[in-house]
């Protein structure tokens, strides 16, 4: 009877649907994975660089108004400067009174005004106005409590700083170009070098808070642009990175598809080769001999009528149904082996080894796992259907004297090796071209994450079929105990 062995027990259609279902899920989460880490870093650069630009601008916006306030104050002392020499000048003319002297002081302050807001003026350590263009009803009054809107006490500042040398002051007065309505003065003080009084300048700083605002808009301007511009990349950056996932998830989902067609095909072309090798089975053996067995059964008929011995027809007969019983035995054994539900993978590898060495000759030498109970039945079933395929390999084609099998724990493998003393072959050659039995080790192995490696030269060829340890139902301490 042939013994020839196809792969009937392909894994199951659902097993592959929930497989391809699994690898779904894993690439969306993958997806997730990386565009979530992608939307956090572009919030945190957007944050932090807003920051920083807020940073930046408020530096620069400090640093613009002390450079303009320090120019101003330079510009201030040099008026400062061109009017106390011209003070010294007018004080060598000779045979002057005190009237006359204020008087043309007063005339030459007059004339010595700068800009639309600039002028000079001149009070005494007690408040009293001497001098003040453009507001002359103040003249010969005392202001030394005078404030502004703000409470400051100005003309007390004006004196504190001239007392002390020279300084400036910050207060609101009057602005002549606004028709006396407040702005902001930055004034200078200094004593006057022949009088008991103070002379001082200033002018109005409101410019320079327009102009400080108007950098400030445009700073806005530019960070809300770099945001905007910041936001556009990142979402483009996103947008392309699903786009490129979702390419990806489509190419994928092709390429499943095909697999899947292709298996489907291959299962049943499977299917349909089992089937026709059992239905050969059955009419080139068991057919033939129950065919037989009727016609000893009709000779023994025939003789009874004759009164004839029907002794040796009947023992042929018995004969025959017994070796029609062991056949229906043995094809029941190759479609599925009861062993493996009964004893598990080890005693069925050595079942297997004693059936193939008593029919072919070649020793067969298993080495068992000594535990059970730790595979699932599809991973039984998948690694006694590879070991079953190697056997057949080896009783074709590798002209061996001697076959090793065994079943271990390495690392974090399940391990089954097939070795044989054959003449080997060429592994690339085969695998590609007619090792279809090979090709089917392999794409069983894949439903599981495992994977199978073939080392093949002549005098030695081996097949090794790798599980991971994380589908069995073991523990560490079991794992130890057997030297791992």
């Amino acid at each position: 009877m042939p013994t020839a062995y196809s792969y009937y027990n392909t894994p199951p259609l659902l097993l592959v649907e929930n497989r391809m279902a699994k690898t779904k899920n894993v690439n969306f989460k993958l997806l997730s994975l990386t565009i979530m880490p992608l939307l956090l870093a572009l919030a945190g650069v957007v944050i932090v660089t807003q920051s920083q630009f807020r940073d930046l601008a408020k530096e620069a916006e400090d640093t613009y108004r002390q450079n303009i306030l320090a120019h101003k104050k330079q510009e201030i002392k040099n008026y400062m400067a061109i009017a106390n020499g011209a003070i010294k000048f007018l004080e060598q003319e000779p045979e002057q009174t005190e009237l006359q002297y204020q008087q043309k002081l007063r005339f030459m302050l007059n004339n010595m005004r700068f800009g639309s807001d600039g002028y000079f003026f001149v009070y005494d350590y007690q408040g009293n106005s001497i001098i003040l263009p453009g507001q002359e009803w103040r003249e010969g009054g005392n202001w030394f409590e005078m404030q502004d809107s703000n409470g400051t006490k100005l003309i007390q500042n004006l004196i504190t700083q001239a007392q002390d040398g020279g300084g400036f002051s910050n207060y609101l007065f009057n602005q002549p170009s606004k028709e006396g309505q407040e702005g902001k003065k930055l004034a200078y003080s200094e004593p006057f070098e022949t009088k008991p009084w103070l002379i001082g300048t200033g002018d109005y700083i409101d410019n320079i808070d327009k102009q400080v605002m108007e950098l400030n808009e445009a700073m806005s301007d530019k960070i809300s642009r770099t945001l905007y511009v910041s936001l556009f990349i990142g979402a483009f950056a996103i947008m392309f990175v699903f786009s490129a996932g979702m390419v990806t998830r489509v190419s994928e989902k092709r390429l499943a598809n095909k697999k899947l067609r292709e298996l489907n095909e291959r299962i049943f072309q499977t299917q349909e080769e089992e089937s026709r090798r059992v239905s050969r089975e059955l009419h080139d053996g068991v057919s033939q001999t129950i065919a037989a067995a009727r016609f000893s059964l009709e000779t023994a008929q025939l003789k009874l009528q004759m009164k004839a011995d029907v002794t040796k027809d009947i023992d042929s007969a018995i004969e025959l149904i017994r070796k029609i019983m062991l056949d229906i035995r043995a094809i029941s054994h190759q479609l599925h082996p009861s062993i493996l539900e009964d004893h598990g993978l080890s005693a069925a590898l050595d079942e297997l080894g004693h059936e193939f060495s008593k029919r072919t000759g070649i020793s067969v030498e298993v080495e068992r796992l000594p535990v059970s109970n730790i595979l699932t039945p599809e991973l039984t079933n998948t690694l006694y259907r590879i070991a079953q395929e190697a056997l057949t390999n080896v009783e074709r084609h590798a002209q061996a004297t001697e076959v090793n099998m065994s079943l271990t724990l390495v690392r974090t493998w399940l391990r089954l090796r097939i070795t044989d003393n054959g003449r080997g072959f060429e592994h690339g050659v085969k695998s590609s071209g007619t090792g279809i039995g090979l090709r089917n080790m392999r794409e069983r192995l894949n439903f599981y994450q495992g994977k199978l490696k073939v080392a093949s030269r002549p005098g030695k060829t081996q097949i090794v079929a790798y599980i991971p340890k994380s589908l069995l139902s073991y523990n560490d301490e079991l794992g130890q105990n057997l030297g791992e």
